[in-house]
């Protein structure tokens, strides 16, 4: 409100990540509650340029427990609001959430059903990556030791390229060249019922199209060829349009050429008067 009240300053926004689980978190205290409430809705209405990023970091609220996060319920939660808020004030943003995989006690598992929930929420992640040690936590201590440091019990962490790979791959589900190697990796760990949880209603993808990274729509590559399987005569137009294209690509080489030549002669002469 101080930022936005300095002249000649519009709109100012929130770049970063937000920290929901403060904003949900209710107090003893009403007003501590009702303040709370109306930050939440000053951020979402005035301060998000159109992208809200959040981190629930991941949906198993075993491994959150082993990150020191808060349940994936309070994601729901804060979603549901900035949802209802966007509608009430006919607005149309997004909210962003950041994941991580191969954390220490995360598994195959669990980035697959991170996959479902997430896809049931109707998100196509893009703010993903792995789990990388940083000195001085308790997760690298977990990672570095093969140990839980406050229960002293074995947990696993991926650390070879083919485990981070085998959780990485979850996050793309809806890549349609990432669609056999997950369902493979349903199959090995036991989980083939959440490949129908996944593909339901996912069309089958011809293996020559060319398709938008969100799986929105797709563009065969399979030029000149009709339903019949013949071969498509291209047209008068079609020649007149081609050997157009043709005739710039060679004005454009000539000219690249002649302005290389104009380019080496100044050079020379520059030397020469050196």
């Amino acid at each position: 409100m101080q930022l936005t009240s300095c002249p000649g300053i519009k709109k100012s926004f929130i770049g970063s990540g937000v920290r929901y689980d403060l904003l949900l978190h209710k107090s003893k205290d009403e007003k501590s509650n009702e303040a709370a409430k109306q930050y939440t809705h000053e951020l979402i209405t005035r301060h998000v340029s159109g992208r809200l990023k959040v981190a629930p970091e991941h949906t198993s609220d075993r491994v959150l427990g082993l990150m020191r996060k808060p349940s994936f319920q309070q994601f729901y939660a804060f979603k549901k609001i900035f949802d209802r808020i966007n509608h009430e004030e006919n607005m149309r943003q997004q909210i962003i959430p950041y994941f991580i995989s191969s954390h220490p006690g995360c598994q195959e598992e669990d980035m697959a059903e991170l996959a479902v929930l997430t896809k049931d929420l109707d998100f196509h992640l893009e703010q993903v990556q792995d789990f990388t040690p940083t000195p001085m936590t308790v997760s690298t201590e977990a990672w570095y030791t093969g140990y839980d440091p406050y229960t002293l019990e074995p947990i696993f962490s991926a650390k070879t390229p083919k485990e981070k790979l085998a959780q990485r791959q979850f996050f793309f589900w809806y890549k349609p060249e990432a669609r056999r190697d997950i369902e493979r990796e349903l199959h090995r760990i036991g989980r083939s019922d959440l490949i129908a949880k996944l593909y339901d209603n996912v069309p089958k993808r011809h293996p020559r199209a060319v398709y938008d990274p969100k799986a929105i729509g797709s563009t065969p590559d399979i030029p000149n060829k009709k339903r019949k399987g013949r071969e498509e005569k291209p047209t008068n137009n079609r020649r007149k349009i081609c050997k157009s294209k043709m005739a710039n690509n060679q004005r454009v080489t000539i000219q690249t050429f002649l302005v290389t030549i104009d380019a080496d002669k100044k050079i020379k002469k520059c030397k020469k008067e050196l």
